[in-house]
Formats: C-alpha cells, structure tokens, sequence
C-alpha cells in the first residue's frame, strides 16, 4: 500500500470554536488569528494505492469554489479553484480512476468534495467511487433533525444521498475492514458516528519525502476530528463541534501513549503546517510531534497568497 498526502482544500474558521474550552489567550499562541478571529485550515486527504492497483481517497475536503457562493467563499476563506482534483490530476489521475473513498463524518469539510458542479446543479465528483462511512454517522446525517441542522446541511447531504444512492456503504461495526488494509473505527466524540481511518499492512509506504525518518509502519492512523491539528493532542484541547467531548477526550487518554510508545504515524485532517507525524510523551504539552511530515513537501502545495 502506497500512501500520498495532498491537500484537499485551504479554508479558514473561527478560532473560538476550533479550539471549543480552551481561552484565547492560551489556543493565540498556537494559531494566530486575523481581525475576523479567523485562523488557517487545510483539509488534508490521504491518496491510498492499494497493492492491487486500486486508488481511493481518505476525505475529501471541503469541494470546488463554484459550488459555493461569493459570500460564503469570503466567510470561510476559501481558496481559490480546487486544490484536489488540481493535484489528482497532476500526478495523471482522473475523477474516474477513484474507486473508493472513506470518510471519518459527513461534516462539510470532510464530504464536501463528493460534489462537483454547482449549487444549483451537483454533479458526482467521482462517478465511480464507492463513499464508507459509519452506518450512525449517515443516518444522523440524513435525518433531518433540526438539532442538526448545520452540521448536516440539506444543500450538501441531500444531493450527496442522491448521487451516490447507489454507492454508499455503511457499518455498525466498531471496526471493519472497507477495503483490503483499510478500516473505520468507530471512536464517536466529534459526531455520533464519528470513525478514525486505520491503514495497516506488512510494507506501506508514505509517499513524503519526510517519511526517510520513519521506520517502515505497520500501520497509520487518520484521526478525523478526534485531533484536528497537532495542537489537539493534549487531553482538554477539543473543538467546540464535539458533541460528546469526553469521549474525544477518553479516546485520547486510552490510545495516545500506545502510539507514542509504538511510534505509529497519525495524521491530522487540518493543520496547516503539520500533516502528520510520530509522538513522544511532553512534559508540558502532554505528547509532542517528533517526525513530523511537512505541508510545505506536499503534492499541490497551496502558496500562502492563494487565499488572498
């Protein structure tokens, strides 16, 4: 298994929220807001080559600017274009050639880049993917439940149920394998159904010029929200979406000396500068990054005036 890291999409969101308990005068220091309190996001995917040929997608960020509005670009600081099909297409892959793709929630972030198109008029980005997510996950996501509501938008939801109808697959199992050496594990936390990514095999190769630092893993984990960006590591630092944010925080107590003391590459979904990396335990930051894979070696790196 081959794993390549890319940027899916750049955007912004408010700091409060992305850091939920934690003041300001402490989550500043980390990410340093703009006027608007606004910080930097990247929605980072995974490329996964299957030993047998078969391409797929970890995530697919947030979509194309032309499915959004002028006002809703501007509010979310979205780049320009879209930086996945962008960098999909120049390594020689097209829409077509994905065959599967996993998502860790259907927050619009992480499912937006199903879509191509146009508000008005949604087309299916990748016609011939087969979409695994939570079997909890899709049902709170289709539901229509007015507590919901903005987690789940109906312009994004709804045409996604549409056009994938045929396509989505769905498990209640705490983990299952959606793919050979690829599995959802149910970690709640962020969402009801919320899963993290496990990428395991005898010979993976993370396809980053930083990985020479890396013993060859055995397995990598793709943390969805449970860590947004390296800050959300230590055990209190949660975002403020998290509906259950002790178990976000249980999650963490549980695993993350394990995978310090197994040096298992993690990777988080949007930190701008860090895309993955090894642990050790901090005194003061309770686990740090110790081999870390940088933004800045990434496939379609999005220069820092793009957002401009």
């Amino acid at each position: 298994m081959k794993i390549t890291p890319l940027i899916a999409s750049t955007f912004t969101s408010d700091g409060g929220t992305l850091f939920g308990l934690v003041p300001k005068t402490l989550w500043s220091r980390l990410m340093t807001p703009d006027e608007n309190n606004q910080v930097p996001q990247n929605a980072n995917s995974l490329l996964v080559t299957l030993d047998d040929g078969r391409l797929g997608l970890i995530e697919t960020g947030c979509g194309p600017a032309s499915r959004f509005t002028e006002k809703e670009r501007e509010r979310n600081g979205l780049g320009p274009g879209w930086p996945l099909l962008e960098t999909l297409a120049s390594l020689g892959i097209a829409p077509e050639q994905i065959e599967f793709v996993v998502c860790t929630h259907a927050h619009w972030d992480h499912i937006g880049g199903l879509l191509a198109g146009t508000p008005s008029e949604p087309t299916r980005a990748f016609p011939k993917a087969t979409l695994y997510l939570h079997a909890q996950e899709w049902k709170d996501a289709t539901s229509g439940d007015p507590l919901l509501y903005k987690a789940y938008p109906r312009d994004l939801i709804d045409p996604v149920a549409s056009l994938y109808a045929d396509s989505i697959t769905t498990s209640k199992s705490t983990e299952v394998d959606v793919v050979p050496g690829v599995s959802l594990v149910h970690t709640s936390g962020h969402t009801t159904g919320h899963c993290l990514v496990r990428l395991h095999g005898e010979a993976i190769e993370l396809d980053h010029p930083d990985s020479i630092f890396f013993f060859p893993p055995r397995q990598v984990l793709y943390l969805g929200d449970l860590a947004p960006t390296r800050h959300h590591l230590r055990l209190v630092y949660g975002t403020g979406y998290d509906i259950f944010p002790l178990d976000t925080r249980r999650w963490k107590h549980r695993n993350l000396p394990d995978l310090a003391r197994d040096k298992v590459p993690v990777f988080f979904p949007h930190d701008p500068d860090l895309f993955g990396t090894t642990l050790s335990p901090h005194p003061k930051l309770e686990f740090a990054p110790d081999k870390p894979l940088r933004i800045e070696f990434l496939p379609g790196k999005v220069p820092p005036t793009a957002n401009a």
